[in-house]
This record gives structure tokens, sequence and C-alpha cells, in this order.
């Protein structure tokens, strides 16, 4: 068992890496004193695969616990079921005879919804993030960011609200589809891309293992990537020093493509990071060969580089709309493969540019 300690002062929190966790998770979360009954956010089918194990180690250490199971799809992420899953917490919570605190036990969506829902109720409770799948180990279930989708535009409405406790078992990482797998793998490349380029030719040399989610490469990089993710959230932790920026490194073309093809987020993701560095190139930042090396990489683990389609009007229309722009086009560009740079004002004729480029002669998987 592994501990990642994220620095946010009084709002610091552990991460707990290991196999086998879930079955003690009332005993790792009972000397943290965040209440007697836990509200359970998560998704049918997670549910149905863990829910059971989870509830009853909360019941061995004499929790209260109620669960709140909504869909299973990205759109799901959505007002309607926010208001659903708070309907079901007021319910729950009996002020004066329980202290309440969310548990979110699923990937993205689930820590998303629940984290959310746990910022706005009674201005903020305790939630602690249980991640069921690779992606959410890896990016989404750290770092206080939460929210969902609205008016079409992902993540529009959201809040900073760190969690108390990140349990990591990777265990249940192994009933996940290929197509999760690959999907998460974009976000670990990325990882290599920002922080450290000796990260990235692991990855070059163990890509298959990881896919495979082989326990030794699976720990060694879900680690890592926690340890980047802390430290870059410890220094710029709601977004305001440029810091915390470069972990969206192919994200605003990526969420971009996201809205407009029925691509998965790693698959948006990966084409999102190989357009910003041809773009990067094209401002004399990148050279070609470490482009080539990136999207080779890609290549190689199975991700696509490339969309099948002519919708590049409708890409730059959701582009300009991310909340990231602030009023002019803003992108993380890489200077070399472990570091990266914010970069304002790039001519929107350029970002289109690259995206066309991805476009010619690709097939959405």
């Amino acid at each position: 068992m592994k501990r990642i300690e994220v620095e946010l002062g009084e709002r610091s929190y552990s991460i707990i890496i290991g196999f086998g966790l879930l079955d003690r998770v009332g005993e790792i979360v009972e000397g943290l004193n965040l209440g007697d009954s836990v509200f359970l956010v998560s998704q049918r089918s997670i549910f149905s695969l863990y829910g059971d194990r989870c509830v009853e180690s909360f019941h061995r250490k004499r929790f209260s616990v109620r669960s709140s199971l909504f869909g299973e799809e990205e759109s799901d992420k959505s007002w309607e079921s926010l208001q659903m899953v708070l309907q079901e917490l007021v319910r729950f919570d009996e002020p004066g005879k329980k202290r309440c605190f969310v548990a979110t036990l699923g990937g993205g969506v689930v820590g998303d919804l629940g984290g959310f829902a746990s910022a706005i109720y009674k201005r903020g409770i305790d939630y602690i993030q249980i991640p069921t799948t690779l992606l959410s180990n890896v990016d989404a279930g750290i770092g206080g960011k939460c929210a969902i989708n609205f008016c079409g535009i992902k993540n529009l409405v959201g809040s900073f609200h760190q969690p108390r406790l990140v349990l990591s078992d990777l265990s249940l990482l192994s009933s996940l589809p290929k197509k999760e797998i690959l999907s998460a793998m974009a976000e670990i490349v990325k990882y290599g891309v920002i922080c450290d380029e000796k990260f990235f030719a692991y990855i070059e040399d163990n890509f298959e293992k990881i896919l495979l989610l082989e326990a030794s490469s699976l720990e060694y990089v879900v680690s890592s990537c926690y340890k980047m993710k802390a430290d870059i959230v410890a220094k710029d932790e709601r977004d305001t020093k440029g810091i915390r920026a470069k972990l969206n490194f192919g994200h605003t073309i990526g969420h971009a493509i996201e809205n407009t093809y029925k691509l998965s987020h790693g698959e948006a993701v990966s084409v999102g990071m190989v357009a910003a560095s041809s773009i990067a190139c094209h401002l004399g930042m990148l050279s070609k060969e470490e482009k080539n090396r990136l999207e080779e990489l890609l290549k190689r683990i199975g991700l696509c580089t490339e969309i099948k389609g002519s919708e590049s009007q409708k890409i730059m229309e959701a582009l300009l709309h991310d909340k990231k722009f602030l009023g002019k086009t803003r992108l993380v560009l890489p200077n070399r493969i472990g570091e990266v740079k914010v970069v304002d004002g790039i001519e929107e004729s350029l970002i289109q540019t690259a995206i066309e480029e991805r476009m010619e002669k690709g097939e959405i998987i």
C-alpha cells in the first residue's frame, strides 16, 4: 500500500494506492472523523460489481449507508441527475441525528457529479473518492475539480471542492473493457509530455504491460501520475497561476472534438495532443521529430490520431466556447517531450488548420 499526500494546508489529503483496498474502506475512513453516515454515489453497472462489498465494509464499522445510483453515460452527468442525487441526500440526512459525508464509487462521471453535489449541499460537506477506472485513477480522481455538463457544454457548471481521501484500489480495474483502458492511456501519455520525458520513455517501453494491467507496471504508472498531478495541484490549486493549466494539454481541442463526434475522452484527447503539437511545430516551439515521436507512440498504443469528417467549423465553435479561453485563444503547447507552455493569442486560422490536418484520412474508432 502506497500513500501520496496532496499538500494543500488545511485541505490536504491522502491518496492511498494498492490492491484489495475496497474491503477495507470502512476501516481506513474510520479515523478521518468524517461522520457516521455515508451517502454513496455510483452508477448501476458499477454498483452491481462493487457496491455490496463497499457497503459491507462501511457497515462493519457501523456507518449507516444510503446509495444513490444514476445513469451510465457522460450525458447523465446532468442537471437532472444532480437534482435527483441532492433530493435523495436531503431525504437521507437527518440534522441532529446524522453527520453525512459523500463517497463516490466509480469513474470520472461519478466523481464529478458526486463531488459537485457534496460541494454545494449545505455549502459543502466532506467527500471521498473511490475511483474504479484507470482514467479516474490517473487524472479525474484528484484535484478537487467537480462539475456537470450544461447546455451541451462539458463541465460548464462546477466548483473546486477537495476530497478528504482518494482510495485507489487497483484490483477494481480488472473488469474494465479494453476501450476504457485505451482511453486512459491518452491521459497517461499526457503526463509524460507535460512533466517527465523519462516517464514518457517508460511508456514507450512498457505500454503493452500497462494495457494488460500487469500489476507492477500499473502501480508504477498510477503512482507516478498521482504524484505529478498532486505536485501541480499543490502549486496551483484553483488554476490561477498558469501551472495547473498545463494539465489541459490536448484537452481544449480534445473536448471540442468530443462534443462534436462520438469519440471517447481519451480518443479525442489523443487527436487533440497531436493537433496541439502540430501548432507548436508551426510556431517553432517543437521539433518535427518530437511531434512524430508523440504521434507514433499514440498509434502504437492503439489510439486514433485522426478523425474522419469535415466538421472543423463545428469543432472551432465548440472550442471557442471553452471556459478556459477567457476571451482569447489559449492552448497548452509542448516545447519538447517533458515540458509545455501556455500560449495566448494563437491565430484561430492556425488552430483550424491543425484540426483539418487531423481530418484528412482518419476514421472514428
